[in-house]
């Protein structure tokens, strides 16, 4: 018994650090994957082919809408 302390819960209000950025950048990783298939999607179900990289070029912005928002929510959540 001597020299050993019992450790004692942790207090809810006690401060628990988090990575926020390490949070924040799987995320986003992985909205912007889902935002890439939608994109995906949205290029072959256009009308006019044009090829590979209008996934980019055409319908590229909804990459960028999934990943903006879920980086956005996921920053917010963390703070």
């Amino acid at each position: 018994m001597s020299g050993q302390h019992a450790q004692q819960p942790l207090e809810a209000d006690e401060y628990q650090p988090k990575d926020a950025i390490g949070a924040t950048v799987k995320a986003t990783t992985i909205t912007a994957a889902a935002g890439l298939f939608v994109s995906t999607v949205q290029n072959t179900l256009k009308r006019q082919n044009v090829g590979a990289m209008g996934v980019f070029t055409r319908t590229g912005g909804t990459i960028a809408v999934f990943g903006r928002y879920n980086d956005a929510q996921e920053l917010w959540h963390e703070y």
